[in-house]
């Protein structure tokens, strides 16, 4: 379950209101994988992206061959 990507743009980018529930993985690289694009250095008001919420719910992951949950860049 992936969920973001957003780069900072000029017009606002986001990702809201998401809802992931009752998910089983069996041996994922990455079972939750939250990406961030910050594309740029520093951003400034109204620039960016969003990612907000997002809820998780009756997840369940085996023996994940990496991580379980990962936040971090696009890789």
């Amino acid at each position: 379950m992936t969920i973001g990507s957003v780069p900072p743009h000029e017009n606002y980018n986001c990702v809201r209101n998401v809802t992931f529930q009752n998910h089983t993985f069996y041996h994922p690289y990455k079972a939750i994988y939250v990406k961030n694009n910050p594309d740029r250095g520093i951003v400034g008001p109204g620039e960016g992206g969003e990612i907000s919420n997002i809820l998780y719910e009756n997840i369940t992951v085996y023996t994940p061959i990496w991580w379980a949950i990962y936040i971090g860049p696009q890789q």
